[in-house]
């Protein structure tokens, strides 16, 4: 019995390596295309205005604010991926504020800034230690306390909200849209989110009572928040987070939403989003089919489509000026 136990673990290890992470084959990052972890906050004294008096040093937030400020357009809140390095959300995060868009960023627990900073250990290892600690209710709390900044931002503008996620980061955007009642999006973007997912990715489920247990990946040390890989207890939070959202998913999630996706994404299923959809009668939810550049295919991680780096330059370009039109309709320019 225990080689069999051990043997379902050494399956669920090699399963675990790189999912919802930018894993191998992918290409090289445009430095130029995202903003860069060293940059310093792009808050400014009107962004501080809005933070609540508790939040002022909140290590989860990041103000990036439109480079229109005179003709604000809306405000959106990015949730990033598992284990995904927040920064690396900055391709989208400047086209919005290209667009006219202010947004905040959300560093979920265990990414980027947002870790118990130690006296006794370096940042990289402290990181890693305070990801080993993450929970649902954690980063479902920390996205309310985003949301209510940009949502009070949006309002004092008299603006729209929008919510653009990846992967996971979409996963917790929607659970959050369905667990408050105050909550609302006026238009969404999703990047393959993980509110669908394939069957085998089930069988790692059998690592849970192992939360510390930190499973190593082969991404482009680039990409990651945490180069050593991703702690069990991340994966039980997107489990914990996946069973909530199927337990409320309803028609409040009929809001005007583009969803992104490579039919070859190796964990989200479109089969399964289409499934629900038609459940659900999303109506108001458009698929966007992304077929990478021809040189992207081979060996390429089809469910990273973040940035040009992995999609292609003309795909990625693409993609930006539909996330705009979608968002921002008669108005994008």
């Amino acid at each position: 019995m225990i080689r069999i136990i051990l043997a379902f673990i050494l399956v669920a290890c090699s399963l675990l390596l790189g999912i919802f992470t930018a894993v191998g084959g992918v290409a090289p990052v445009d430095e130029t295309a995202a903003i860069k972890p060293t940059e310093p906050s792009a808050v400014s004294p009107a962004a501080d205005d809005v933070l609540e008096e508790d939040q002022r040093d909140n290590l989860a937030i990041r103000w990036f604010n439109s480079q229109k400020p005179a003709a604000l357009r809306g405000v959106a809140l990015v949730i990033h991926g598992l284990n995904l390095h927040p920064d690396r959300m900055g391709p989208i995060i400047n086209h919005l504020n290209g667009s006219g868009i202010d947004v905040l960023s959300l560093s979920l627990r265990g990414h980027g800034a947002n870790y118990e900073h130690r006296d006794d250990m370096d940042a990289a290892a402290a990181r890693l230690e305070t990801f080993k600690t993450v929970s649902y209710t954690l980063w479902l709390n920390e996205a309310y306390l985003a949301y209510l900044q940009v949502q009070k931002r949006a309002r004092q503008r008299q603006v729209p909200v929008f919510l653009a996620a990846f992967s996971i980061g979409g996963l917790i955007g929607l659970d959050l849209l369905i667990s408050n009642p105050d909550v609302y999006f006026d238009r969404i973007v999703l990047l393959a989110p993980a509110i669908s997912l394939r069957p085998a990715i089930y069988l790692e489920r059998i690592l849970s009572p192992f939360p510390r247990l930190v499973i190593p990946s082969m991404a482009d040390d680039a990409y990651l928040a945490n180069k050593s890989g991703t702690p069990v207890a991340a994966y039980n939070a997107l489990f914990d987070a996946f069973d909530h959202f199927e337990e409320k998913a309803g028609a409040k999630l009929n809001l005007p939403t583009l969803l992104f996706i490579d039919e070859r994404d190796e964990f989200i299923p479109l089969r399964g989003l289409k499934d629900l959809v038609a459940e659900y009668n999303l109506d108001q939810w458009q698929f966007y089919i992304v077929q990478k550049e021809e040189e992207m295919t081979d060996g390429t991680f089809h469910h990273h489509i973040l940035d040009a780096s992995s999609t292609g330059e003309r795909v990625w370009r693409d993609m930006m000026a539909a996330t705009v039109r979608h968002l921002l309709g008669d108005k994008a320019k």
